[in-house]
């Protein structure tokens, strides 16, 4: 009887998501055809890619190392004494924030990479995509931007990181040439010299928007608009908050400052439905996403095509690994979630690259985040 959960989870691929209720209980690690898995366990909340002292675990023939005593951060991995990549080895774990309980895994040697095929095709009666677009790529890389965006065809653009000199004008006459219509976009104003306060948030649609003032914004990078869809007044709010740090310190406490100012903004919305999204940020831990969320919003929980994958950011010149940093909240009785998915054109198999003229490789060139991609549909 004790071989049965095993044998169900070696059946099931485990989700990389935070949870454990597709765990067995007392299960530490397990494995199915492609991948190894490990939970990992510590004595309080911390951020492994942040802890004070590193921590070594072994999966496999290898040794990953959270927070290495040569970075102090991150994570590096070692087989035989030798440093590997973590991205060769395909290690993700999550969560990415602070917490005690996490789930590992990492590729079977040899192992191939899960393709799947998948419909693009909107569900509902209007797609919302949120995207940081990493300094501007979108506009800087125009003829892959162009062949994304057609195959997601948004009715809704939440964008993040557009660089200082990407005006409105600049972004509609982009989106114009990409997918036809004439789309109305707000943005975010310029806050400082710097180049990470020049980054921009937009909102940008064919739909009838005016833009709503956020009070106290500070150096925050966000906008707010109410747009009109099918005679429903929609609130829209576009967000990048602070990056960086740890579970504690400056970045962490701006980030929830930041958080504080949206949920004020968002609260004095008469709109009958609200669609918050953007890169969060959320290195540290939930608090900020949580201080937004309360009780009025709910969580588009979204995967990427292999469906047991949520993260949104990757870098493989990065030591840190894969990770969720980008988030959407709804809420109304005006409308409501009918899909969602986290778009990697790497999980595509050839077919459904050839159908949507992607290649494999696309949304990893474009941009370091992953475009986070709902349909909804309104209720009247």
């Amino acid at each position: 009887m004790t071989f049965l959960p095993l044998l169900l989870l070696a059946l099931s691929p485990i989700q990389i998501d935070g949870k454990f209720d597709d765990w067995s209980k007392d299960v530490t690690a397990t494995e199915d055809r492609n991948y190894l898995y490990q939970r990992i366990s510590l004595r309080k909340k911390d951020c492994l890619q942040q802890l004070s002292k590193e921590k070594t675990i072994l999966i496999g023939d290898y040794s990953v190392h959270f927070s290495p005593k040569d970075k102090g951060y991150g994570v590096s991995c070692s087989k035989g004494g030798n440093r590997v990549s973590p991205y060769d080895i395909g290690l993700v774990f999550a969560p990415t924030t602070a917490s005690k309980e996490f789930e590992l895994r990492i590729n079977k040697p040899d192992a191939e990479k899960l393709v799947t095929d998948f419909d693009l095709h909107k569900t509902g009666d209007f797609r919302v995509v949120s995207w940081n677009v990493q300094f501007g790529n979108l506009l800087d890389n125009a003829r892959l931007g162009t062949t994304i965006l057609n195959a997601l065809q948004p009715d809704v653009l939440l964008l993040q990181e557009l660089d200082g000199d990407d005006t409105p004008e600049k972004v509609g006459a982009f989106l114009r040439e990409a997918l036809g219509n004439t789309w109305n976009v707000v943005m975010s104003e310029v806050s400082g010299t710097e180049r990470h306060h020049q980054l921009r948030s937009a909102i940008a649609t064919p739909f009838p928007m005016k833009e709503i003032e956020i009070n106290k914004r500070g150096t925050l990078k966000a906008v707010r608009a109410i747009a009109e869809i099918q005679g429903i007044a929609i609130q829209f709010l576009s967000l990048h908050l602070r990056c960086c740090g740890g579970p504690t310190g400056e970045a962490e406490e701006q980030r929830e400052r930041e958080a504080k100012i949206i949920r004020r903004a968002a609260k004095s919305s008469k709109s009958k439905g609200s669609i918050i999204a953007g890169d969060w940020n959320l290195v540290g831990t939930n608090k900020p996403l949580d201080i937004v969320k309360t009780k009025v919003f709910t969580t588009v929980e979204a995967f990427q095509p292999d469906g047991v994958l949520n993260a949104t950011w990757s870098n493989t010149n990065s030591p840190f690994t894969p990770g969720r940093l980008d988030w959407m909240l709804f809420n109304g009785k005006a409308i409501e979630l009918n899909t969602c998915f986290v778009l990697d054109s790497a999980d595509f198999d050839k077919a459904t690259r050839d159908k949507y003229n992607l290649r494999r490789s696309d949304t990893a060139t474009l941009s370091d985040h992953l475009p986070l991609v709902a349909d909804f549909n309104i209720i009247k």
